[in-house]
C-alpha cells in the first residue's frame, strides 16, 4: 500500500498508485458510484446521467443488436475505474495535457519550443493511461475477466461507446454550437437504442448491478450462496 489512496463508501483503501482486486468492491462502491457520477460533467438539463446508466444501456444494446456477450461484459466494465478516478471528460484531458506541455516547456526555459510542450503532453498522456489501465486491471481482476482486452474487443468497445455518445448527445444534450470530432460526427446511434431518458441514481445503481450478475453469473448472490 502506497500513501496515496482514497477511502471508498463502503469503507476500503484503495490505493491509486498501486491497485488490487481485492480493494475493488464492484456490488456497492462501482456500483454506487457510477450511479452518482454524471458524464458530461454534469450539463445534462433534464439531471445527472450516470455512467452506470450510460454502461447499462450500452450493455443491453450490444446484446439486443448483436448478441455479442463478451462485448456487453466489456462495455459494462469500461468506465468501471471512473468509480475511482471521476468521469474526465476528452476536452477536459486534453486541456489538462495541454496545460502540462506549457508548464513543461515554461520550466525547460523552452516557452514557444513546439518539441518541448509536446513531450510535455505525451508525459502526462503517458501517465495518465498508466494509472487508468493499472485500475481497469484491478477492476477486470475482481470481475474475473481478461484484461487486457483482446484487441477485436477494445475496437468494438470503442465504436459502441462513441455509437451511445451519439445518442446521448441527441437526447440529452442542447444543440451544439459548433461541430464536435469527427469521429463523434461520422458515428450513427444505435438502431435498437430508444430515445433516453435519465434515471435517478438508485435506479442506475440497481440496473448496473443487475447487468453485473446477468454478464458475469459467478458474481451473482445466488452463485456465491450454491
Amino acid at each position: 500500500m502506497t500513501d496515496i489512496w482514497m477511502q471508498t463508501g463502503t469503507g476500503r483503501a484503495f490505493d491509486l498508485m498501486a491497485p488490487t482486486a481485492d480493494m475493488v468492491d464492484l456490488e456497492h462502491d462501482v456500483a454506487e458510484a457510477l450511479a452518482r457520477e454524471p458524464r458530461f460533467g454534469g450539463h445534462v438539463r433534464s439531471g445527472p446521467y450516470s455512467v452506470a446508466q450510460h454502461c447499462v444501456l450500452g450493455a443491453d444494446v450490444i446484446i439486443a443488436e448483436t448478441g455479442s456477450i463478451e462485448t456487453a461484459r466489456a462495455f459494462l466494465l469500461h468506465d468501471a475505474k471512473e468509480a475511482f478516478i471521476k468521469d474526465q471528460m476528452t476536452p477536459l484531458k486534453q486541456a489538462f495535457a495541454a496545460h502540462v506541455g506549457l508548464a513543461f516547456a515554461q520550466q525547460a526555459n523552452a516557452e514557444g519550443d513546439g518539441l518541448a510542450q509536446r513531450t510535455g503532453v505525451f508525459i502526462f498522456n503517458s501517465a495518465l493511461a498508466e494509472m487508468e489501465f493499472k485500475i481497469d486491471a484491478a477492476i477486470h481482476a475482481a470481475a474475473g475477466h481478461p484484461w487486457p482486452l483482446p484487441p477485436d474487443i477494445a475496437a468494438r468497445v470503442h465504436l459502441w461507446d462513441l455509437a451511445m455518445l451519439a445518442a446521448e448527445r441527441r437526447d440529452l444534450l442542447c444543440k451544439p454550437p459548433k461541430p464536435w470530432h469527427a469521429s463523434v460526427e461520422r458515428v450513427p446511434p444505435p438502431r435498437r437504442l430508444g430515445r433516453i431518458t435519465v434515471w435517478p441514481w438508485p435506479k442506475a445503481a440497481d440496473e448496473w448491478r443487475a447487468r453485473l450478475h446477468t454478464l458475469f453469473p459467478h458474481l451473482s448472490p445466488e452463485h456465491r450462496e450454491a
